[in-house]
């Protein structure tokens, strides 16, 4: 049995996207670093492998910082969440989507779905975030966006930060 509540796991999850809706709105994710106990791990893979950052001010500066400081206007709605009290973990799925939510000529939405695992750690706060995507669409996507005249440039960081892995 977990340590915390289901009712605790969800009041998280509700505060969670309380602060994704602020980020969002504010083109600013660092305040999600608040979220994460100082000795978090955060990671993601990449073409390149996995990808990951420990400790709270790194996270802020780098995860929620550097990495996401390209996608201003950029929306993460969250789709499903599933909540499991008894291991303190919760996985998600969100949909990357374009500034001002773009649809193609055949009527579809120019979105891609990501996901992401939490490990709970008390207190309100993450103690591990995994996020999961396909690489290659999100890259389709926004070279798409440019094509389209969406976007004027495309966003740089996520392949800066690929790159610099290899």
């Amino acid at each position: 049995m977990s340590a915390y509540s289901r009712e605790e796991m969800e009041e998280m999850m509700r505060r969670w996207l309380a602060v994704n809706d602020k980020a969002e709105q504010e083109g600013n994710w660092r305040h999600l670093a608040d979220f994460y106990k100082e000795d978090v791990i955060y990671g993601w893979d990449t073409p390149s492998g996995k990808y990951e950052y420990t400790s709270r001010e790194t996270v802020r500066e780098t995860c929620v910082g550097a990495a996401m400081d390209p996608y201003k206007g950029w929306t993460y709605p969250y789709d499903k969440i599933v909540i499991d009290e008894t291991r303190g973990e919760a996985f998600v799925t969100w949909w990357q989507t374009p500034p001002g939510a773009p649809v193609r000529a055949d009527g579809s939405e120019m979105k891609v779905i990501g996901a992401s695992w939490f490990k709970y750690g008390g207190d309100y706060q993450w103690s591990e975030q995994l996020d999961m995507y396909d690489y290659t669409n999100i890259t389709n996507l926004i070279k798409e966006c440019v094509e389209t005249g969406v976007l004027e440039k495309m966003p740089t960081m996520s392949t800066e930060m690929v790159a610099s892995e290899e």
